[in-house]
This record gives C-alpha cells, sequence and structure tokens, in this order.
C-alpha cells in the first residue's frame, strides 16, 4: 500500500470503511473508476449514487460499470452533485469527490467551490456515524482556488462531529492534488 498515491489511499479508505450494505456516493463520477471501485466492493448488496453534470461522464462511467462491473445496485445521476438532497434521503456511509474537469474533455465544465460546499453541507447532514468523505482538490487547474475555499469552509466544522484530515505532498513542484478525509463522529 502506498499512501502517498492518492488513488490506493482511497481504495485502502473504501475496502476498510465501507461494509457491503453501505450507501455509497461518487460524487463527480468523471470516467467512472471510483465508481466501478465502489460498486465492486459492494458486491451487489448495498447501494452506489454516482452525480456528474456531464452527459459524458455519465456515458463513461455507465460504460464502465457494464463491462467492468457484474452488479446493478446503482444509480447514476446527470446532475450537479449540490442537488444530492433530490436523490438521496437514506443516511450514507461513504462518499467521495474528485475535483476539477473530466479529462479528455474541455476543461472550462469543472467543478467549482460553491457548488462543491453546498453539496459537503448536503452529504456531512446525511453521513452515518463514522461515515467518511474523501475529497480530492487539484491545487493546479484554477490557482487552488477551489482548494482553499473548501479548506476555509472545512477548518470552521464542529471537532465535536466531524474530524477532519489534510493530506498533501510538500517536496513536489508539479501541483499534486490534496486530499481532504472527513469522519463523522456523533
Amino acid at each position: 500500500m502506498n499512501f502517498f498515491n492518492f488513488v490506493e489511499l482511497s481504495h485502502f479508505l473504501i475496502e476498510n470503511y465501507i461494509k457491503e450494505e453501505s450507501v455509497v456516493v461518487d460524487c463527480t463520477s468523471g470516467n467512472g473508476f471510483d465508481s466501478l471501485y465502489l460498486c465492486n466492493t459492494l458486491q451487489g448488496k448495498g447501494f452506489l449514487f454516482s452525480f456528474d453534470i456531464q452527459e459524458e461522464a455519465i456515458k463513461r462511467t455507465k460504460k464502465l460499470l457494464d463491462e467492468k462491473c457484474s452488479y446493478s445496485n446503482f444509480k447514476l445521476i446527470q446532475d450537479s452533485h449540490s442537488n444530492i438532497n433530490h436523490y438521496i434521503l437514506e443516511k450514507i456511509d461513504f462518499a467521495i469527490y474528485n475535483l476539477g474537469y473530466l479529462p479528455k474533455s474541455p476543461s472550462k465544465i469543472k467543478t467549482n467551490p460553491e457548488e462543491t460546499i453546498i453539496s459537503l453541507e448536503k452529504v456531512l447532514k446525511l453521513l452515518n456515524k463514522k461515515g467518511i468523505v474523501v475529497i480530492v482538490a487539484y491545487t493546479g487547474q484554477d490557482k487552488s482556488k477551489e482548494r482553499n475555499q473548501i479548506f476555509k469552509y472545512l477548518e470552521k466544522i464542529n471537532s465535536k462531529k466531524f474530524s477532519i484530515m489534510n493530506l498533501k505532498l510538500i517536496n513536489v513542484n508539479n501541483y499534486p492534488p490534496e486530499v481532504f478525509i472527513i469522519q463523522k463522529n456523533a
């Protein structure tokens, strides 16, 4: 396990914190890799909600799930993750955000801090006790604007209710991503 590879770190968290019957959310489906990993981890018993605003991202995720996942316990939603409360009423156990833009698509369409924070507020209300949220924020795409606003939002959250960690590589100069991990305490 390489904790300095943020994909491996998110997979470690998924494997160790979600159960087969968990309700999980991929807030930014993109190419579908997180959705695929989550759906396969659930092994047909829990449920995956996967959001993206772009039709192309939903198509890519559906294609990947159809080809590499033998389960159908998922729902793909073409809408902003800020509207999560329109689709999910039950408590969730795990959510993941991979912020930025869809690879191999116009970079003008990307996540923005305002909608991400609205979404986070809603996700944190839906999160079960000991539930986890993982946010991967890219520092080079918008001069860290989204990352910085998320950081400011998260640092004000009550530490009795949530534990929040910020991980970043400090000896890499090519704008590596940063990861926020949130766990609900109470």
